[in-house]
Parts: structure tokens; sequence; C-alpha cells
């Protein structure tokens, strides 16, 4: 049976699908038209930085707390409210006639994606119990998020010849509130809370997840190597626009273009996931990271724009290969107690990252040029790679050890992702 039929038996599943798959094409869109709209209120690549750092700001800030609502309230909840939120701040940004309110819609569309990411993440737990299900999910979820950064931007580009890029925030506040309205069917699956009631406080059932997060050697592992990788790869969302319009000056549709190329590959590595076991995983998971780095390394070097495609593809493939493996790494790391406490720190610890990452890029390209930027950027993650390689060897051994008959035989239960006990897969 397929990866994509094995996700969606379940009805639930399907809906939830379904729900993110629109959502996920207008988000796609905005992608393209939110950088856009903001370059043209000064022509500068500060003003690109401006509307990214605030869309991130509220994961960094509250998502610790966010991940106590969702462990509390439930995930099914916190999507809803999440997407009516996103869907408000998108209206918001297509009546917007300012760069300041442009960014205040970015911090309230951000707002809704800290709370929803880390609440869809642990939906597909719940929706997936058993592991090859829930590698089929985890893969799924991944390939919908690049799909969307592929036809999406494809659609952008084509519109972007007949319309100004604030009726792309438009487009994507309708997929949002449809998105709300499929989520809302979804009844009967998360009215037991994950945690019980008798914290005090969500600050209290913060505080006690990130104690719980901090004891397990693994997981912290992840996320030192997650958000160092960001941090490098991060550059992309700056500089991309920089590359597109001033070094090989294709413009809007060419930046679209190399989106697209980009999420074909993002769909292709989300969809090679497979059930595996740890160490697969991790393998899997360290490939990814090394695509991204050949595709930064290779912006550097100033090939043309047709040339640049394929390498958007590697990088694209890589980004989605190591975003679901990770996912699947950190879920089998800890109970499912604290998945949403866990996905939310993980996406706030990324997200300081990306902030990071876009005010460097801002300095780097100011200073010196894009190309060099992406050289920086693409000699750190060979750095991060090299250094977090065998911490994350000894973490998820291969197995090597062969009985007298030749037959290999794994080292204890190393191979999984729960220590002492054998899993399927998660995200």
């Amino acid at each position: 049976m397929s990866n994509l039929r094995i996700a969606l038996l379940e009805t639930s599943a399907r809906r939830l699908f379904a729900a993110h798959a629109q959502s996920c094409v207008g988000s796609g869109m905005a992608f393209v038209g939110l950088p856009l709209l903001a370059y043209e209120f000064t022509g500068s690549a500060w003003a690109v930085t401006a509307v990214l750092l605030p869309e991130i700001a509220p994961a960094i800030v509250l998502g610790p707390l966010l991940g106590a609502l969702i462990d509390r309230f439930g995930w099914r909840r916190t999507m809803i409210a999440a997407d009516t939120l996103r869907a408000l701040a998108f209206l918001l940004l297509w009546q917007t006639g300012s760069l300041t309110m442009a960014i205040v819609g970015a911090f309230v569309a951000g707002l809704g994606s800290a709370a929803f990411n880390p609440a869809a993440l642990t939906a597909m737990g719940v929706l997936t119990p058993d592991g090859e299900r829930r590698a089929a999910a985890m893969g799924l979820f991944g390939a919908l998020d690049d799909a969307g950064l592929t036809l999406g931007p494809a659609l952008a580009g084509v519109l972007l010849a007949v319309v100004d890029p604030s009726a792309l925030m438009a487009v994507n506040a309708a997929t949002f509130g449809l998105s709300a309205i499929l989520l809302m069917t979804l009844r009967g699956h998360d009215n037991t809370p994950a945690e019980p009631a008798e914290e005090p406080s969500l600050l209290a059932a913060a505080v006690n997840g990130w104690r719980e997060i901090a004891s397990r050697p693994r997981v912290r592992l992840l996320l030192i190597s997650s958000t160092a990788a960001v941090a490098c790869v991060g550059i992309n969302n700056v500089g991309e626009v920089v590359l597109a319009r001033e070094l090989l000056g294709v413009g809007g549709p060419g930046l679209a273009a190399l989106l697209v190329a980009n999420g074909v590959g993002l769909i292709a590595g989300s969809l090679a996931a497979r059930d595996g076991g740890g160490w697969r995983w991790r393998r899997a998971y360290q490939l990814g990271l090394a695509c991204m780095a050949v595709e930064l390394l290779v912006c550097a070097t100033g090939l043309g724009f047709f040339a640049l495609l394929p390498v958007f593809m590697v990088g694209g493939f890589g980004n989605g290969h190591a975003l679901v493996h990770d996912r699947l790494l950190l879920a089998g790391a800890a109970p499912p107690a604290i998945h949403g406490r866990m996905f939310a720190f993980q996406k706030a610890c990324t997200s300081l990252a990306f902030g990071a990452s876009f005010v460097a890029a801002g300095v780097l390209i100011a200073s010196f040029g894009v190309q060099v930027t992406f050289l920086v950027a693409g000699v750190a993650l060979v750095v991060a790679l090299a250094t977090t390689a065998p911490r994350l060897r000894r973490a998820w051994p291969t197995p090597a050890v062969s009985d007298v008959t030749g037959n290999m035989q794994p080292l204890s239960n190393s191979n999984t992702g729960y220590p002492g006990r054998s899993v399927g897969r998660a995200t």
C-alpha cells in the first residue's frame, strides 16, 4: 500500500489533510507576495526583513506557552483558533497601505502559525497511532506544506502579471477561513486533553514541559542541530529575493520559478521518508542537511538563472527530507503528553534562528553582497554538520554487529526512537 493511501485511511485524517492542503496553496502565494509587498514600500532588503521578523516573533516569545495550551486544551481547538486568526491577519495585509501595517499583519499571522504548527504535529500522533501510518502521515503533512510552496508560487507568478502582490493576501485569507471551517468537523478527537488539568497555570505547564525536554539528551541534541541548521539556511528567505531581482534580473516571476523548483524538491524529499527506525531517520536527516549546504554554496558561485533551477530542487529535497526525519526523531524521543510543548519549543528555537539569520542576511547583503552571504551561510552549515555528526551517530548508532551466521543483529533497540522499545514513525 502506498504512503498516500496509508496516510488517508482515517476519515478524520482525510479532513485534516484537505483543510491543510488548500490553506498551504494560499500560504505559498503569500510566501511570494508578502516579501514583494514589503520590498515595494522601500526598495530595500531591510523591508523584507521587517515583515519576516514579526511573522516569527510570536513563536519565539510565546512558543512554550502555546505548547502548554495545546497539551491542555487540545490540538483541534488550537488549530481552529489559529486559522481564524491567520484569516484575519491576511485580510489586514490585503488592505494595508504601509510597511507599518504590513508588519502588524505579519505579527498576527505569525501568532496563528506559532500555534498551528505544533498543534498539527501533535494531531499526527493522535490520528495515526501506529508506526507505518504515522510515518506516512508525517511525510504527507510535510509534502502538503511543500506542495503549497510549489503550486502557490507558480500561481503567484501568473497572477503577479495582472494583479498587485496585495491581492495574494486576500486569497490566503480565504484559504485559512475555509481551513478553520473544515477543522470544526473533526469532533471527538481531543475532548480529553493530553495533559491533566491539575496544572496550576499554563506557565507552570510550560516550565514542567521544558524540564522534561531538558532531561532528554536526544531531544536536546536535535534541538541544537536543527536550530543551527536553520540559522544558516534562513538567509535564503532574504537572499533569494535579492538574488532574483538584483543579481539574476528575473524579478517576481523569476523568484516564483525558483521557489517552484525548490518546492518540487521539497515534495520529493518529504514523500521519500519511510518507516525504518531511528538510525535510518538520523542518516536521512543528515543527508537532507548536506543537500541544503550544497544549495547555499552553489548559489554563491554566480551561476545563471536556469542553472540554479536544479540546484534549488536539490536544496528543496534536502529541506523536506531533513524536516520530516527531524520530526520523526523528536517524536520518538519524547512521550506524547509533552508533544505540544516539545514541538512548540522547537518552533521557538528555529524561529529565533530564522530571526537571527534574517538580521544577519540584511547586514551581510548590505555590506558584502548576496553571493558572499550565501558563501558564509554554506560554510557555516558544513561546520555545523561536521560538529554534530559524531553525537548524532552515538545517539542513533547504525547496527553493525553480525552473528556467526552472518545475519545482522541490531544493537539492542538503538534503531528505534524510543530507548528500550520498538516504535514506528512519528513527525
